[in-house]
């Protein structure tokens, strides 16, 4: 079986790793828009915990069928999953209840120049001036993006941006988090065992919330909960992972913009949703800052370059 595992990391240097990017992303894009489908007959919190189960099960059995068994020593790798996805996710899914989904994955194309002022303020490496123009365009895109004119008296547009935006501040810590682990620890253990660890505190925390006898699930409920746990979770997070190994990460972060774009199409077509002209401009904002922080970070005298991570939901270093 772990033969079959290095076949597949030693596959062609370009090719693979584009692919799986590629894929990555848009497996991203269809599990916000399972989210957001569940979200209308599901409970937020339930969903998680669904989600991190499914997640959890199938990383655990392809770590089994590569080999590499999760073992207990492994709790110290899976300490950043208190960040990512257990905070991170846990406030995001929240913030899509009260969101569209184009908005919600739109918001978190904020996370790259996040990282970036992060690792200005935790690590001391100092932004370029175009890093600081960009991070700036971020911000403001994020404004247009939460705007609206219609009333919203129970501000739960304004919430549900503050939820996301806090879940993409713990992505971020995490990504933060993990730029000392991933040199000596394996991605597909440091994921499995991170997911772990997120699933049990998230399932801690569900049970704290929702006893067990009042549980009822319906074949309905299980095949969305399934579905993006997969496609939201398990899935991008292995892809990704597949092509940081392969490929630089300035240039696997020039895929991250596509997720966004991918879950306004897929939004717009399955759940119909549109976002006004306003919002379109702030979009834009935030996708250019996206895809102008790696071009930033590439044009940055060597050695000063931040090593940009995934998103939170979308990262597996």
């Amino acid at each position: 079986m772990l033969a079959n595992w290095n076949a597949v990391m030693s596959s062609p240097p370009l090719f693979l790793p584009l692919l799986c990017g590629t894929l990555a992303t848009v497996s991203w894009s269809i599990g916000n828009v399972l989210s957001k489908a569940a979200l209308c007959c599901i409970e937020p919190l339930s969903l998680l915990t669904g989600q991190l189960a499914v997640s959890a099960a199938s990383l655990t059995v392809l770590s089994i069928w590569s080999g590499a068994p999760p073992r207990l020593s492994d709790w110290r790798a899976g300490l950043p999953g208190i960040l990512q996805p257990a905070l991170a996710s846990g406030l995001s899914i929240f913030g899509l209840s009260m969101l569209p989904a184009s908005v919600e994955a739109m918001l978190f194309a904020v996370e790259p120049p996040l990282i970036i002022l992060l690792a200005w303020f935790i690590l001391g490496e100092n932004p370029s001036r175009a890093i600081i123009f960009l991070c700036l365009l971020a911000v403001a895109g994020v404004g247009f993006l939460s705007w609206t004119s219609d009333p919203d008296p129970s501000a739960t547009r304004g919430l549900g941006v503050a939820l996301v935006l806090a879940g993409v501040l713990f992505a971020s810590l995490y990504s933060i988090a993990v730029r000392v682990m991933s040199e000596s620890v394996d991605a597909l253990r440091l994921t499995t065992a991170s997911q772990i660890v997120a699933f049990a505190l998230v399932a801690f925390a569900w049970i704290g919330f929702r006893p067990l006898p009042t549980l009822s699930v319906s074949i309905g409920d299980v095949v969305p909960v399934v579905g993006s746990g997969l496609f939201l979770l398990s899935i991008p997070f292995l892809l990704y992972g597949i092509a940081l190994q392969r490929m630089n990460a300035t240039a696997a972060a020039l895929l991250l913009p596509l997720v966004p774009v991918f879950t306004a199409i897929f939004a717009s077509i399955f759940l119909q949703e549109t976002l006004t002209a306003t919002q379109w401009l702030g979009a834009a904002a935030v996708l250019l800052s996206a895809l102008g922080t790696p071009m930033a970070l590439r044009s940055q005298p060597h050695g000063s370059e931040v090593s940009s991570q995934p998103p939170v939901r979308r990262s597996l270093e």
